[in-house]
């Protein structure tokens, strides 16, 4: 009896160990993976926010009908862009010196609710947005849908990974992104999307 009582004390005392092990493996692991703070108010103030949506606007929203591109530009259209700016708004941001990586959000036309998103990035030099480019714009999808894909989305984006898993033909039937796929791209030399 006594010696089954010291193999049994032995079993547990290996276990504790064991425990204090994994637990301490898991907490190293968890401190070594870095995951960026993509939220909006780590980077920008509700001030801010409205002045970089100010200047991407003209690139994200839509335009009047029948303008040239370089027509959107133009001080007669700025209210229009007020406007288009009211209903897009910012989901994350991430910042990488004077790298700005953005991921906003508008409610799309639709029976019930739903909301597309656009990820993609520009440089801003003197105040003033260059080499912007929309990487992905996303399925219409219910709010809640679209919080967990976009984010996952937007985090690969950050980290330079491939997002070619998560285009329509390579999906296996699960809606992320709509843009780019065969036959539309995102031409940075004019900004816009471009059917091939």
């Amino acid at each position: 009896m006594e010696d089954l009582s010291k193999d049994g004390s032995s079993y547990f005392y290996k276990m504790k160990q064991r425990s204090a092990g994994i637990i301490a493996v898991l907490l190293l692991a968890g401190a070594c993976s870095s995951k960026n703070n993509y939220e909006v108010s780590a980077y920008l103030t509700p001030q801010q926010q409205d002045e970089m949506m100010g200047k991407i606007i003209r690139y994200l929203g839509r335009a009047p009908e029948g303008l040239s591109f370089d027509e959107r530009f133009y001080t007669a259209y700025d209210s229009f862009y007020q406007e288009q700016a009211r209903l897009h708004k910012f989901d994350a941001y991430y910042k990488d010196g004077t790298s700005h990586y953005f991921l906003v959000s508008r409610r799309a036309p639709s029976l019930v609710d739903k909301r597309v998103a656009t990820g993609g990035k520009f440089i801003l030099k003197e105040d003033k947005v260059t080499d912007y480019e929309e990487v992905f714009r996303t399925w219409k999808m219910v709010p809640d849908t679209l919080a967990k894909r976009e984010m996952i989305l937007f985090d690969k984006l950050v980290r330079g990974e491939s997002l070619k898993p998560y285009e329509t033909k390579y999906s296996n039937g699960v809606e992320y992104i709509e843009f780019p796929d065969e036959y539309t791209f995102f031409d940075k030399a004019t900004r816009q999307w471009r059917t091939k």
